[in-house]
């Protein structure tokens, strides 16, 4: 036994020596596919998010970092797009996520659909109670500006003072991090830089930190300066499912020191726990393509005649002086009120300068039409804000209709992208977190038969815009034949519209609440009750008319009787 414990330390040990440098091998391959991306996000983050790290160069925190921009209009074209998909898909005003099985006999039943809205409010709860809302208005300003975003989801670390599941989300700066996708073209690898001070290292790490580390922290030196660490993960392909290990997780995550190449952390995650989503995608690369890089050589046209305007208003504002040789006496002042005495008149003028800045001024006004037209800033503009409560329902239909058309397949790749990897991550910390309550027993049923697969809708202005024309086609439909039985007086035309399906469907496209639906079951007992009650009155009515029908024909069978014993004595 105790040669097998130390072979299995001297594995562990070797293992743990091998990881990094696998680790940093794959890095410097990361890095070289990442290499020709990285200038045009310096000009973006110098042009267009200069709150954004530094790519290239490293700028000290508070350092100045709008040195370079001469033309702030541009600033607000990303941040417009990031706030308008922030309002129109992840709303924290409203219900925008919404749980739904892929078998539709389990979606048919209330106490199934009263389940699945507790698990919607846990979840909207999670949300709410952490700094999503934040993190994800930073994602969509980096997916549309650098064309790629990437969101940290994790669970936060429980306090005697904060008990209980709290979520974690970070959105992570575009030069921070690597990224590589599987066979399907999903992001399933990413390899981020980490800085923690030696205290944060300490906390997180333990006794895996390096020895120079717990030095730092045990003498109280330099434990608030930050120092390097690599944070990389990736599937695990070798593991062992029916152990409960961290180890053995679906996805590896290893924690390394960049000072000493050594191992300090290795767990996993049942989820891949990054979010990660491109606007659009080129060629070969995993990163993306966005309305940043479109629009970024009109920045830096607009952004250096803006600075060539600026030094031409310079120099009509202070001219150059030409004045003849010997023509001043003593030295020339520029000083306002100042008295240059001169030899002959004319010996000092102003040198005459001409341009036309009327038109750089149409130029500039084009340049930024161009740059608002690629961040879709007049397309935005036409959403109804969420104060227009006012609005007609046909007002905000054709508004979101609008917002589709220009933004359709965009969309839809944010919702595969972000939103589902991030309903995946979540549902599965709540569950582990033991927020929902006991799933009824067909879901356990279906569970054990592989049949309870859930499906994610979003609920979001936009999400239903998509969604909006099942609707206005069906309300279509009914116009026309309605039309077609009053014009041939012949009703049975309607009964080609499954009446109860359309039902059912309209409540879940316009957004109502599932439990406002009864189970088919149900309307199905009550249409029966509703028969039965109908016979039994049409029954007690017929009773009703045979009782007063023989109330008629009383008297007459009463006269008829006492006249058979007459005719009998005759």
């Amino acid at each position: 036994m105790a040669e097998l414990a130390s072979y299995s330390a001297r594995l562990a040990a070797s293992t743990s020596q091998a990881i990094p440098e696998q680790l940093f091998r794959r890095l410097d391959g990361l890095k070289s596919q990442r290499q020709l991306w990285e200038s045009d996000w310096q000009d973006v983050v110098n042009l267009l998010v200069p709150g954004a790290d530094d790519i290239l160069h490293w700028r000290a925190p508070g350092q100045s970092r709008t040195e370079q921009i001469f033309d702030a209009r541009p600033l607000q074209a990303p941040q417009i797009l990031a706030a308008n998909i922030q309002g129109g898909i992840t709303n924290p005003a409203m219900q925008w996520s919404r749980l739904r099985f892929r078998a539709e006999e389990l979606n048919a039943l209330q106490h199934v659909n009263a389940w699945l809205e507790s698990c919607d409010d846990s979840m909207r709860s999670l949300y709410n109670g952490s700094s999503f809302y934040q993190a994800a208005y930073t994602y969509y300003l980096h997916l549309g500006a650098f064309g790629t975003a990437a969101m940290y989801v994790a669970q936060g670390r429980q306090t005697r003072q904060a008990a209980g599941l709290k979520l974690q989300c970070r959105t992570l700066s575009p030069g921070s991090y690597w990224i590589s996708e599987n066979a399907e073209g999903r992001v399933d690898t990413l390899f981020r830089d980490c800085w923690l001070t030696p205290r944060q290292a300490v906390e997180l790490f333990g006794d895996g930190v390096s020895q120079r580390t717990a030095e730092k922290v045990a003498r109280q030196r330099d434990i608030d300066v930050p120092e390097r660490y690599l944070h990389a993960v990736y599937p695990r392909t070798q593991r062992n499912p029916r152990k409960a290990d961290n180890r053995q997780m679906p996805w590896a995550a290893c924690y390394a020191d960049y000072e000493t190449r050594s191992l300090v952390q290795e767990t996993g995650y049942e989820e891949f726990p990054f979010v990660v989503s491109r606007w659009e995608t080129l060629g070969q690369s995993p990163y993306g393509v966005g309305p940043g890089h479109l629009a970024l050589p009109d920045v830096r046209v607009l952004n250096k005649l803006r600075e060539l305007n600026l030094e031409q208003l310079v120099l009509w504002a202070r001219p150059p002086l030409t004045m003849l040789r010997e023509g001043v006496i003593g030295s020339v002042s520029l000083q306002p009120y100042a008295l240059n005495v001169l030899s002959q008149a004319d010996a000092l003028k102003p040198l005459d300068l001409t341009g036309r800045p009327d038109l750089v001024q149409i130029t500039a006004q084009e340049l930024v039409q161009s740059i608002q037209d690629l961040f879709y800033v007049h397309a935005l503009q036409a959403l109804p804000p969420p104060e227009a409560a006012q609005m007609t329902a046909f007002e905000v239909a054709h508004r979101l209709e609008l917002m589709q058309r220009v933004m359709g397949p965009a969309l839809t790749r944010l919702l595969s992208e972000m939103l589902d990897p991030l309903s995946d991550r979540v549902f599965g910390l709540a569950l582990r977190g033991g927020l929902f309550p006991q799933p009824p027993m067909e879901v356990l049923e279906a569970a054990m038969r592989q049949q309870g697969q859930l499906d994610v809708e979003y609920e979001g202005p936009l999400a239903r815009a998509q969604r909006g024309s099942e609707v206005q086609s069906l309300g279509q439909i009914i116009g026309m034949y309605g039309q077609i039985a009053s014009t041939t007086q012949n009703m049975e035309v309607l009964d080609n519209i499954d009446w109860d399906r359309a039902a059912r469907d309209i409540a879940t496209v316009t957004g109502g609440q599932r439990v406002w639906v009864r189970d088919v079951q149900d309307v199905l007992r009550m249409r029966q009750a509703r028969a039965q009650a109908q016979q039994q009155a049409q029954q007690q009515q017929q009773f009703e008319g045979t009782a007063a029908a023989l109330g008629r024909v009383a008297p007459a069978i009463q006269a008829y009787q006492a006249l058979q014993p007459q005719q009998q004595a005759a």
